[in-house]
C-alpha cells in the first residue's frame, strides 16, 4: 500500500512538474508562425513608416517634389503646415551636391498625432547633357535628372495606437522627367525602428526592419501637402520583426518574414503581407477599418 501510494505521489509530481514546464514555455516563444494579430500590426507598422504626416517615405517624396522647383529649397518652409521647420543646407561645387539637414515638427509632444522628423540628405541636379548644375534652373536649362539620398533619418512619431522611435533611414533614389510636371521615381528604401502598439488588455512591441523597392513612382511637383492624393505607384519589398507581446506578467514572442506588396494612389495604401491585405491612409499613417 506504501508503495503504490509513493509510485502514485511521484506521478502526480511529475505530471505537475510537466505542466508548469509547459505553461512556462507558452508565454516565452519564438514561433516563425504568425497569428492575424501579428500581421494586423506589421500592417500598422508599415502603414507608420509608409505615410507623410508620420515622417514615413511619402513624407522624403514630397521633399523631393518641392525641390523639383525653382526656389523650392529656400521656400520649402512657407510649403508645409509644421509647428517647427528648420533647414540648412551647403553646396559642394567640385562634387555638384548639396547635402542637406531638415528638422520639423508635427503637433505637441504631448498630443496624437505627433511626430518629430530629423533628415539628412545630398540632392544633385543634372542638366540636359548629364551634368550637375547647382539650381533646378540654370541659364534656362531645367534639370532633367535628379540624384537624391536619404543618409540618415532619427525621430519619433504617435499615431492613435502606435508610437515609434525611428534608429536607421537611408534611401537612394533616381528622379527622372526632372522638368515635366510629375516625376517618376526609382530607387531602395530602408528603415529600422521599434513600435509601440497598446490596446485596452496588451501592449505589443515590433522591433522592425523594412525594405523597399520603389519602381515608377509618379509624384506630381511642387511639394504641397495638397497634392499627396496624386502620388502613385508600385513598391516591393521585405518585412521582418521580432514582436513582443505583454499582458499583465505573460508574454509571448513571435518573428515574422514576410515579403511585402504595395499599392500608392488616391491618398491610400493598398498593402499585401503574405496572404492578407490592408488598407492604409497616407496622410495620417493608420489602418483603415472595413
Amino acid at each position: 500500500m506504501n508503495k503504490l501510494f509513493s509510485i502514485i505521489l511521484i506521478a502526480t509530481l511529475c505530471g505537475f512538474t510537466m505542466m508548469l514546464l509547459l505553461s512556462a514555455c507558452s508565454d516565452s516563444t519564438t514561433d516563425p508562425q504568425t497569428t492575424p494579430t501579428v500581421t494586423s500590426d506589421a500592417a500598422e507598422s508599415l502603414a507608420g513608416d509608409l505615410a507623410y504626416s508620420t515622417g514615413g517615405t511619402l513624407d522624403q517624396l514630397m521633399d523631393l517634389s518641392a525641390f523639383a522647383t525653382v526656389n523650392g529649397m529656400d521656400e520649402l518652409d512657407a510649403k508645409y503646415p509644421d509647428t517647427h521647420f528648420d533647414i540648412s543646407k551647403t553646396y559642394d561645387p567640385e562634387n555638384g551636391e548639396w547635402s542637406i539637414h531638415i528638422e520639423r515638427e508635427r503637433g505637441s509632444i504631448d498630443s496624437i498625432p505627433y511626430a518629430f522628423i530629423s533628415r539628412d540628405y545630398t540632392l544633385k541636379y543634372m542638366n540636359s547633357l548629364d551634368q550637375p548644375q547647382q539650381y533646378y534652373v540654370v541659364d534656362a536649362d531645367t534639370a532633367r535628372t535628379i540624384q537624391f539620398n536619404v543618409i540618415q533619418g532619427t525621430g519619433e512619431h504617435k499615431t492613435r495606437r502606435l508610437s515609434q522611435q525611428l534608429n536607421e533611414l537611408n534611401a537612394e533614389w533616381i528622379v527622372t522627367n526632372a522638368n515635366q510636371d510629375y516625376l517618376i521615381i526609382d530607387g531602395n528604401y530602408n528603415r529600422a525602428a521599434i513600435d509601440t502598439i497598446r490596446t485596452w488588455n496588451r501592449t505589443r512591441t515590433s522591433d522592425h526592419n523594412l525594405q523597399l523597392n520603389i519602381s515608377d513612382m509618379s509624384v506630381p511637383r511642387g511639394g504641397q501637402p495638397s497634392l499627396l492624393n496624386a502620388i502613385s505607384g508600385h513598391i516591393t519589398g521585405h518585412f521582418h520583426a521580432e514582436m513582443t507581446f505583454t499582458h499583465g506578467e505573460s508574454y509571448n514572442e513571435h518573428i515574422i518574414d514576410r515579403d511585402i506588396d504595395i499599392v500608392i494612389g488616391s491618398g491610400r495604401a493598398e498593402i499585401e503581407i503574405g496572404p492578407e491585405s490592408f488598407t492604409a491612409d497616407m496622410e495620417s499613417g493608420e489602418l483603415i477599418e472595413d
